[in-house]
């Protein structure tokens, strides 16, 4: 049975996020919920064009576990479209999907309880063989897992959180186990899973991930068994098992959560599976930008510097950041209107901040560079600090020894 079955991989939709946003004036929702709708569609239309067989969502369709009927009626609107041209859909249960409470629906459910067509939830271990219009495939489902819901009491008693957390990555080690033993190895299958795999990339800050998360081994999850593992949680697409079978994709997020992710791709995974192959691509889509614009100020006229900065950036319809640093003594210098007036052409500037600094301070700065060890640079640096400078020797005795740790580590990397 080697059919080949074009598959969609989504995941991060997160609608309900509205940071950086603002009342639409023609609908009253917030701009940031109408963004995520629109790359999500976009997604969807792309992959329609594709003509997928099979669309598989990684988990997190809302930013909250209770989601308002606005969010859920959006999300089910884009979903409608994939059901409506007969493709399979089937949707695991991410942390943000997940209630804290046992008996508590999860925000995936009400699909399986209306019994919605062509709509498949996962929300515990299991396997479901999904026939597509390309031939079946086996989708090996691997949700996240709550600790309070699967940890006995008994397991979690007297145990450190570090303790904890290792007993978690057995549990989902156990269960992934259990999810191969049951595949039938004629046909394609798929692993689709919501969870943190060791050495992947969370971007700038891991701000979507829980304290003392478990951290699963990218072995764990690629067994020969399956042919594709289809990941979420993460929102940086990336693929961790590029040399070997099969491959290990993270699809990430279909939008920007925040300026973390200003300079990653969004948008989804096409997938081609066959039995014993899978091959993937990221498709992109258009999303709004977010722009962070840094200018050194200390020159004769640091309003046009800025000025000149902004206008090499296409900030049109772009959530903005301006940060300008500049010498106390300039400050008289600086035209706060000009300023704004260009950057008016933005979307929406969230800051605007100016960095004064000291003379004393400006020009010690002037001399830190790349080719400064690290030790020189933070001797140097303390010096530009008020209140640190006396306390440089003690200081720099702490540091020596990370210091030498973080080189040690390079050497190794």
């Amino acid at each position: 049975m080697n059919h080949s079955v074009k598959i969609m991989h989504f995941g991060d939709v997160h609608f309900g996020i509205e940071a950086y946003g603002k009342p639409d004036p023609e609908t009253g929702l917030n701009t940031r919920l109408l963004d995520f709708r629109k790359s999500l569609d976009a997604c969807v239309g792309k992959a329609l064009e594709a003509e997928v067989h099979l669309a598989l969502f990684a988990g997190d369709a809302y930013k909250s576990r209770d989601p308002n009927q606005t969010h859920q009626r959006e999300f089910a609107s884009c979903i409608r479209r994939l059901t409506q041209a007969h493709i399979p859909v089937v949707m695991l249960t991410g942390n943000h999907d997940v209630p804290n409470a046992r008996a508590r629906a999860n925000a995936l459910e009400i699909y399986g309880t209306l019994g919605v067509e062509n709509v498949s939830i996962i929300s515990r271990p299991e396997v479901l063989r999904i026939e597509t219009a390309a031939g079946p495939v086996q989708v090996a489902g691997m949700p996240y897992l709550l600790r309070s819901n699967v940890l006995a009491r008994e397991e979690a008693r007297s145990k450190t959180i570090e303790e904890t957390t290792d007993l978690m990555v057995e549990k989902y080690g156990m269960y992934i186990e259990d999810l191969a033993n049951k595949l039938d190895p004629a046909i394609p299958s798929v692993l689709l899973g919501h969870f943190w795999l060791k050495n992947a990339k969370v971007g700038s800050r891991a701000a979507y991930l829980n304290v003392a998360e478990p951290e699963v081994l990218v072995s764990t999850v690629a067994r020969p068994e399956f042919d594709y593992v289809a990941m979420g949680h993460i929102h940086k697409f990336q693929a961790l098992n590029k040399r070997a079978h099969p491959p290990v994709v993270y699809c990430g997020s279909t939008d920007r959560m925040d300026f973390s992710e200003k300079d990653e791709p969004k948008g989804f995974v096409l997938v081609s599976l066959t039995k014993g192959l899978a091959e993937y691509e990221h498709i992109p889509v258009d999303v709004r930008p977010f722009i962070e614009i840094e200018v050194d100020a200390d020159v004769d006229d640091p309003t046009e510097k800025i000025l000149q900065a902004i206008g090499e950036r296409e900030i049109d319809d772009a959530v903005v950041k301006l940060i300008y640093r500049i010498p106390r003594s300039r400050l008289d210098l600086i035209r706060e209107p000009e300023i704004k007036e260009a950057l008016s052409k933005a979307f929406l500037v969230v800051s605007l901040t100016r960095d004064v600094q000291d003379d004393r301070q400006l020009t010690r700065n002037k001399l830190l560079n790349e080719g400064l060890d690290p030790a020189q640079a933070l001797e140097m640096y303390l010096d530009t600090r008020e209140g640190l400078g006396e306390r440089k020797s003690e200081l720099m005795e702490y540091a020596k020894p990370l210091i030498q740790e973080l080189l040690a580590e390079e050497r190794v990397s």
